[in-house]
């Protein structure tokens, strides 16, 4: 085994560059795409214009749920300097919550709330308000909730002791608790998946398609190995090629792990996003193992690098790791055969690791061609 180690360690030597690079290409990838991609959906925002005119509990809570508009920029302003930018076009819109909303609200009056601005190129006006006047109607139904639970009280004479701020923060938390305003919806007998991820990709869907490119490109080695010279010289030494190729995939599959240790604390750290680690680590195997036996099939490195590549693509586009996809979701015995749904979905065995295994092991026994 220390010789060869030592024999790859030259190889590596020589292919330093090349060899860091492709083992860190998956970190540097998702790491980039990520960080341009969350870029540009900040810039790509509507930008909209918020006028406070009174600081209140009520009109305060408005503008924070205003800020959860996810397509949507918020900028609080005075009404000056809000609709001076409105007419350079530099806000979409302007809402101005006028003095008197909250003693409104507590009077369940919903008259002359809010006033809104739009100018002659303004495009994410009507959903801007519509989700506006969405928050003003929770808010006029906390407190007419509050009123009727009055009513009833004075009606039925039963004084619970409760005010009304009690019964505001209660239906609010009924509200959250319950998720009244969210439904999913479903055509034909279709199953109904809800997902609160508003990210333009996964951090781990992106990873695992790099994570294949960059292995596949890695174990171009096989081929370099079968197209030696020094081959035929493993008839006449106590290693035979079998042996020395498993070993060297042991190598390469330690160096893989040291790069994957390190790849799930930074993504950990930098996007929050936690995997199994048992489920890498099979991920990782299965990856390396059928990149292996790829390589096995061609006898020059073009060929291969154009079918890694070919590969990656197909997988990218079906198997809905990075953008969503028609072949999952029309075809759901496809996820059997896709190589990274194991991992991103937490399981240990599919149809497609039996089959990396079994073909593995059919290679292991089959009879070498070259043997002392």
């Amino acid at each position: 085994m220390n010789s060869i180690l030592v024999t790859r360690f030259m190889h590596w030597k020589k292919q330093f560059t090349s060899l860091v690079f492709w083992l860190l290409f998956p970190l540097i990838a998702t790491t980039g795409i990520l960080t341009v991609t969350d870029v540009l959906q900040e810039d790509s925002k509507v930008p909209v214009g918020i006028v406070l005119e009174e600081e209140t509990k009520a009109s305060n809570e408005l503008v924070q749920e205003i800020k959860t508009i996810p397509f949507a920029k918020i900028k609080e302003l005075s009404e000056e300097v809000a609709l001076y930018q409105l007419r350079k076009h530099e806000l979409d819109s302007v809402f101005i919550i006028h003095n008197g909303f909250e003693e409104k609200i507590l009077e369940n009056s919903r008259n002359q709330l809010i006033t809104s601005y739009q100018s002659d190129l303004s495009f994410a006006y009507s959903p801007v308000k519509e989700i506006v006047l969405s928050y003003v109607q929770q808010e006029t139904g906390r407190s007419k909730a509050a009123f009727v639970v009055k009513e009833l009280e004075q009606q039925y004479k039963e004084n619970k002791g409760w005010t009304f701020e009690e019964i505001v923060a209660k239906s609010n938390e009924i509200e959250q608790d319950e998720n009244l305003l969210n439904t999913a919806f479903s055509f034909n007998d279709s199953p109904v998946k809800t997902s609160e991820d508003t990210a333009l990709f996964t951090v781990w869907g992106l990873w695992s398609i790099c994570s294949m490119l960059s292995t596949l490109l890695l174990f171009d080695w096989v081929i370099k190995e079968k197209q030696s010279n020094t081959r035929i010289r493993f008839a006449f030494t106590r290693w035979t090629i079998k042996s020395y190729m498993l070993q060297n995939i042991i190598l390469y599959s330690v160096l893989f792990f040291i790069v994957d240790l390190l790849t799930v604390i930074t993504l950990y750290l930098a996007f929050g996003e936690w995997i199994n680690f048992l489920n890498l680590v099979i991920y990782r195997i299965l990856i390396s193992l059928a990149a292996f036996l790829l390589a096995h099939l061609f006898k020059t490195a073009f060929l291969y690098y154009s079918m890694s590549f070919g590969i990656t693509l197909f997988v990218t586009i079906s198997s809905g790791a990075v953008l969503p996809s028609g072949v999952v979701s029309n075809w759901s015995w496809f996820n059997l055969f896709n190589p990274i749904s194991p991992l991103l979905n937490g399981e240990f065995v599919s149809l497609w690791s039996l089959m990396v295994i079994l073909l593995t092991i059919v290679w292991i026994v089959r009879k070498e061609k070259y043997n002392a």
